[in-house]
Formats: C-alpha cells, sequence, structure tokens
C-alpha cells in the first residue's frame, strides 16, 4: 500500500519539483508578453468611421467585431476582434452592451487593432 511508490517521503519533492517551474502542480509563466492597454502610442488606421458589433464587455474593457472585415497587416490578431477601452467611449457611456451596434474609429498600436471614440447605438 503505501510504502510503494513516490510519497511525500520517497523523493519526489526533494528532486527539486519546487525549482522547476513545470510539471503538475507549478505551471511556467510560457511566453513572455508585450505592453498592453490604453496608454500604448496609438496610430488611427481610419478617415471615417466604422460600423461593428459589440462582442463582449469584461468590465473595463471589451471587443467588437467590424461589420465589413479590415484589410490591415495586423487585424488577424485577437481573432479579427478590436479591442476596446473604457477610456475609448464618448458621450459618458462607461459601458458597451454585446450584440449591440456601434460606429468607431480603428488604431493600431503594438498589440494589435483597437477601437476608439466608440459611439454605442443603444
Amino acid at each position: 500500500g503505501w510504502a510503494k511508490g513516490k510519497g511525500w517521503d520517497k523523493g519526489y519533492w526533494d528532486k527539486g519539483c519546487w525549482d522547476k517551474g513545470k510539471g503538475k502542480f507549478f505551471k511556467g509563466k510560457g511566453k513572455p508578453r508585450g505592453p498592453t492597454g490604453p496608454s500604448l502610442p496609438r496610430t488611427r488606421v481610419t478617415e471615417a468611421p466604422v460600423t461593428g458589433e459589440v462582442l463582449e464587455w469584461k468590465g473595463k474593457f471589451g471587443w467588437v467585431q467590424p461589420t465589413v472585415p479590415l484589410e490591415h497587416p495586423l487585424s488577424h490578431r485577437h481573432g479579427k476582434r478590436l479591442y476596446v477601452s473604457m477610456s475609448d467611449l464618448v458621450a459618458g457611456n462607461t459601458e458597451l452592451t454585446p450584440g449591440t451596434l456601434c460606429q468607431f474609429h480603428v488604431f493600431s498600436d503594438s498589440s494589435g487593432l483597437g477601437a476608439e471614440e466608440v459611439i454605442s447605438s443603444s
């Protein structure tokens, strides 16, 4: 029963399990990620506002999808969705409702594409 295998006293814990950052209990951090968020330097991509649908809202940020797919080298990032921060909403809005239509300008930054000056249709 208890005497066989690698138990608490059979060397499992003292073979460096705590230090490896791998394995069943301690997952590694994975790939290093670049900077994200609404404070990155931006470049506006569109001249005229674009229409799209709100896909999800997570409290202070969310994702919208343009009605017409964008022709841009970064459009494949984030599953062709555009990042929206609460600070990108206009007209005193603090959140977006999934499923509603909105208008916005598209910007690019080091993280991908996003929507700014977002006006909700609801």
